[in-house]
């Protein structure tokens, strides 16, 4: 879910990005144009999207890829209300970095638990 997200995201923010996001992560755009980290979003969807059809276990690199864009956009806004680049980027902190450590919680608690049976030798308590 969070790649098909990431690419709907990415490409809103590729072809139009709002005034605000464009304001709040400045201190992102001396590094990239906003076109970029708007492809850059689309390919981690993309990769979040194909790990998701993985064996439990072996999605890492996709859950990387789904945490990886907010929370690089929580640092962005952080670093803008920071800075003073945006007064109000503050806002947009917790929610971009709750997203990312919500994927992190339902990453943990669907891993396919392992099981150790412990044996008692017969006759033991």
């Amino acid at each position: 879910m969070s790649g098909a997200s990431w690419i709907s995201y990415g490409a809103s923010i590729a072809v139009q990005p709002r005034y605000g996001t464009v304001r709040g992560i400045s201190v992102l755009l001396g590094l990239l144009p906003m076109t970029a980290w708007g492809w850059l979003w689309i390919g981690l969807g993309a990769v979040a999207a194909a790990y998701a059809l993985v064996r439990p276990g072996r999605d890492l690199p996709g859950v990387g890829a789904a945490m990886a864009p907010p929370l690089l956009w929580a640092v962005a806004y952080a670093l803008g209300a920071i800075t003073g680049a945006s007064p109000t980027a503050w806002g947009a902190v917790a929610p971009w970095a709750s997203h990312a450590f919500l994927i992190a919680i339902i990453a943990y608690v669907t891993r396919p638990q392992k099981i150790v049976v412990r044996t008692v030798p017969c006759g033991a308590d």
